[in-house]
Order: C-alpha cells, then sequence, then structure tokens
C-alpha cells in the first residue's frame, strides 16, 4: 500500500507503520528513517557484516574439508581394502583407520596409531587386535563381506 497511487492509501500505510511502530518501540528512537534503514541494510554494523562473511567463509572451508574426506573415504573404500582371495588386507585398513581416527572416541586412539605403526613396519598383530581393528573400521562405515 505504500507503493500505492492513491494519496488516501498511501497515508493509511504510513500511518499503520507508525502506530506498530509505537506499540514496539519502548524509547523515542526508533522512527520512519531507522525502520527504513533496518530494512535497507538488516540492522548490521559493518564489523557485523565482516564477521557473518568470515563465519561464512569459515563454514565453507569446513564443509570443503569434509568432502574432501567423505571424497577419499568413498575413493579408499572396503573394495580397496581386498586381496585376490577377497580377504581385507590388514595394512590397508590399519592405515585407513588412523586417517579417519578423528571420528572415533579419544580412548582408541592410541591403539590406532599402535596397529598403524604395525602395518608400517610390517608386523602382524594379535587376533585380538586385528579383531578391534576391524571392529573400529566397520564403526567408520566399512564393510567386511
Amino acid at each position: 500500500m505504500l507503493l500505492s497511487t492513491n494519496d488516501g492509501d498511501r497515508t493509511a500505510a504510513m500511518l499503520g507503520v507508525q502506530r506498530t511502530m509505537q506499540g514496539i518501540a519502548k524509547d523515542k528512537s526508533v522512527d520512519i528513517h531507522s525502520l527504513a534503514n533496518r530494512i535497507e541494510n538488516g540492522g548490521l554494523s559493518d564489523a557485523d557484516k565482516q564477521k557473518i562473511r568470515s563465519e561464512i567463509e569459515n563454514a565453507h572451508a569446513l564443509g570443503y574439508a569434509e568432502g574432501v574426506r567423505a571424497a577419499q573415504a568413498k575413493q579408499h573404500g572396503a573394495g580397496a581394502f581386498r586381496n585376490t582371495n577377497g580377504k581385507l588386507e590388514f595394512n590397508e585398513v590399519a592405515l585407513y583407520v588412523r586417517r579417519e581416527k578423528h571420528r572415533l572416541r579419544p580412548h582408541t586412539h592410541e591403539f590406532v596409531d599402535k596397529m598403524a605403526l604395525y602395518a608400517t613396519e610390517e608386523i602382524e598383530p594379535s587376533k585380538k587386535q586385528g579383531k578391534y581393528l576391524f571392529d573400529l573400521f566397520l564403526e567408520l562405515g566399512g564393510k567386511i563381506t
């Protein structure tokens, strides 16, 4: 109605806005001009706008990093860890779990690092260690078929 060609409609709309503002505003510093400024700028200072831009950039960077990790996990999924006999390769699984250990509970990190060391030194784990490592692999979304 504020854009109407009829003077009466515009006046009625403006008076309605003023009545609404009087009901909302407790102090006298709120007027039509401050309302227009708030609509135009969202009521944000330049510092607030810069902070929002910075947060958006941080969120973008985090999202991108998560996407890269997801792509790597997909690329190095369970199919890449199989021997010709169809069994999972301990060394590859141990290194994969170490790359993704940030997704696991903190108390498992020392074990995961130890298994990765075993993998790089070509040391065979005990059956219990191997089972626990494969359980962590499953927890990260790996599949054993």
